[in-house]
């Protein structure tokens, strides 16, 4: 190794730092062509000193394509990384794997790999690597829809921060814990979580943290139907974002917006912000994100009844979701192209994508996802008329939502049951989902008090209120 090679580095690493990503990996590029020129044929090839390069080396690589949101070649550093370690005699690196796995929507493998880091920090002492690793098995479950498990994970991770004194990583597991309280429905959890966030990241000045608070907020807010306050959180991480000139960011909370005022059913403005988001995530070259506002341009274009207009949207989010390996986002893709061509009356389209939905889902453990992919095949088969498909389609996404806790989901469910039943003329049958349905409804009616009472609540956005459905239905 020549002192040229550690200035190289020293510079390569500053600028991933400076994110001028392109550079550092053409100049990591040309000192591992260098290196591995130098020690083609040499015995010590994995002496302390190059062990610790070729270390640094894949480590900016892994993150450099990380930050671009290039996952195959993240993996293959991530990779390079774990056989280093490995044929060294030490395997302490499983963790980057699982976070690759994780961002590959391969969530088992994620989990299998984070596990095994969890045993080596735990045996070595490594207190902040245990943190970590019960921080990103808790982002696992919580893609998998396992919120439970999510909530005990960064709640572990939280306990072992605040004993070593990391206020950033402590602020990290309290947002963390927010976001799943909202995923759960839980909104003055959420609240409560994110706002203990947002003082210490303000507290620390670490602003870009500060700012992913305010947009939080935004989405929990937004979730209880308080469209202003949505709005207004969002528009101070905007603020921040473009203040700190984090474009990725930026995009991020342009589409939040544009989300928000998709909900409040103003598609131009919806429309016009979620554009904003698209030429920046377009611009700097971050393709998923590039993908989710294809995909919500989309959504947004199939609430306008623009249904051409809204295929092609989502075809083009398909297609990166699959360029980048991301199953999750394809998943999700199939979903929203397979309600759009039910839309549309092409109910075998229709079947067929929702169907690809669900292969993927099953595959990669995503409960969440697995069940509303029934709820809409079972929706599906009940228009076409095939109504005992529909009912075993119903029922599988009844037992998922009820296993992973998501009472909102199981009332939509219930709802479906009684609509099926009034199809096919069993008014007993269908009176009896009723009354469960205003069972859940009213175990639920603490959590939906806010959206009720608000200005702009969610139910008035929908086509018809929970009290509206049950009497129509009735």
């Amino acid at each position: 190794m020549t002192p040229f090679m550690s200035i190289a580095l020293f510079v390569a690493l500053f600028l991933l730092n400076s994110d001028r990503i392109q550079k550092a990996i053409e100049i990591c590029s040309e000192c591992l062509i260098l290196l591995n020129g130098t020690n083609q044929n040499s015995k010590d090839q994995f002496d302390s000193a190059l062990l610790q390069f070729y270390s640094d080396i894949y480590t900016v690589l892994f993150s450099a394509y990380r930050h671009i949101s290039d996952y195959i070649n993240a993996e293959r550093y991530g990779r390079k990384l774990f056989d280093l370690y490995r044929e060294s005699g030490e395997a302490s690196r499983y963790g980057n794997l699982g976070t690759v796995f994780e961002s590959l929507g391969q969530y088992d493998k994620a989990e299998e790999y984070l596990q095994k880091a969890l045993v080596i920090t735990t045996e070595i002492g490594h207190r902040e690597g245990e943190a970590s690793c019960y921080g990103n098995l808790g982002n696992v479950f919580k893609s998998l829809g396992q919120y439970d498990k999510a909530e005990e994970y960064h709640q572990k991770a939280l306990v072992i921060r605040t004993e070593i004194g990391d206020r950033e990583g402590e602020a990290t597991n309290y947002g963390n814990i927010g976001t799943v309280f909202k995923l759960l429905g839980q909104y003055d959890k959420a609240e409560e979580y994110l706002q203990k966030a947002l003082v210490i990241t303000t507290e620390i000045g670490d602003r870009q943290k500060e700012a992913s608070c305010y947009g939080n907020l935004g989405t929990v807010f937004g979730s209880l139907g308080q469209y202003d306050k949505a709005e207004e959180y969002h528009q101070k991480a905007l603020v921040i974002r473009t203040e700190i000139g984090d474009r990725e960011g930026e995009a991020t909370n342009y589409g939040n917006i544009g989300t928000v005022f998709k909900l409040l059913g103003q598609y131009d403005k919806a429309e016009e912000y979620l554009q904003k988001a698209l030429v920046i995530t377009t611009e700097i070259g971050d393709r998923p994100k590039e993908a989710s506002c294809y995909g919500n341009l989309g959504t947004v274009f199939e609430s306008l009844g623009q249904y051409d207009k809204a295929e092609e949207y989502l075809q083009k989010a398909l297609v990166i979701r699959t360029e980048i390996g991301d199953r999750g986002g394809e998943a999700s893709c199939y979903g929203n192209l397979g309600t759009v061509f039910g839309s549309l009356g092409q109910y075998d389209k229709a079947e067929e994508y929702h169907q690809k939905a669900l292969v993927i889902r099953t595959k990669i453990g995503h409960r969440e996802g697995e069940a509303t992919d029934y709820g809409n095949l079972g929706i599906v088969f009940r228009t076409v008329g095939d109504f005992e498909a529909s009912e075993v389609c119903l029922e599988k996404a009844l037992w998922i939502f009820r296993d992973i806790g998501d009472g909102r989901k199981e009332f939509d469910i219930l709802l479906g049951y009684a609509v099926l039943y009034l199809y096919q003329y069993k008014i007993k049958d269908s009176l009896l989902c009723l009354y469960m349905c205003i069972e859940k409804y009213e175990e639920l009616r603490y959590f939906w008090a806010p959206m009720i009472s608000s200005k702009h609540h969610f139910w008035s956005t929908q086509e018809c209120s929970p009290q509206a459905a049950l009497y129509f239905a009735l």
